[in-house]
């Protein structure tokens, strides 16, 4: 596949929208990176964070890793996390295949697809940062007195992932 900017609607177009149609491969191509990033960053998380280094658990705020069956609770909602991360990255591959069936075509830059990735990634850990820490309690990135710099900077990271990817597509015809 090669590259080739997305043609710009023809003066022709007729108002049954043939004019309209050439941004639907471009959204299609941009969400797929979005959901890769989205999928790919959580298992980047669960890896990174839950097995290397071992700093928390999907649920280690509210059931203690301290005894077996406690760390046996946080590995099976590490797996049913990772699972869910599977199924988002899986579904972000289903939609890049049928987007490269359909056209002829990519529509995007690598750059612009590797910063569409970028914002996924750094919306992953804007989603976790709120949904999982603030919102449920359910971890922090690390059990430490001072856990709220270690969230805050995981937050700020998703800010930049995002600012990085934008950056990345701003030059992007039609983004």
């Amino acid at each position: 596949m090669t590259y080739l900017p997305p043609k710009s609607p023809s003066a022709n177009a007729t108002e049954s929208g043939a004019g309209r149609a050439s941004s639907a491969p471009t959204n299609a191509f941009r969400a797929a990176g979005f959901l890769l990033g989205f999928g790919l960053g959580g298992f980047i998380d669960a890896i990174v964070l839950h097995m290397l280094l071992q700093w928390h658990h999907l649920i280690s705020s509210r059931v203690s890793m301290d005894t077996l069956a406690g760390l046996q609770v946080n590995v099976l909602a590490d797996g049913a996390f990772s699972a869910g991360m599977w199924l988002i990255t899986v579904v972000g591959i289903g939609v890049l295949w049928r987007s490269a069936q359909k056209t002829p075509t990519v529509p995007l830059t690598t750059s612009a697809f590797v910063g569409w990735i970028l914002m996924g990634w750094g919306g992953f850990q804007l989603f976790d940062s709120i949904f999982f820490h603030a919102l449920l309690g359910l971890h922090h990135i690390r059990h430490v007195p001072n856990f709220m710099v270690y969230d805050i900077a995981f937050f700020l990271l998703g800010f930049g992932l995002i600012g990085v990817g934008y950056l990345m597509t701003r030059n992007q015809a039609n983004i």
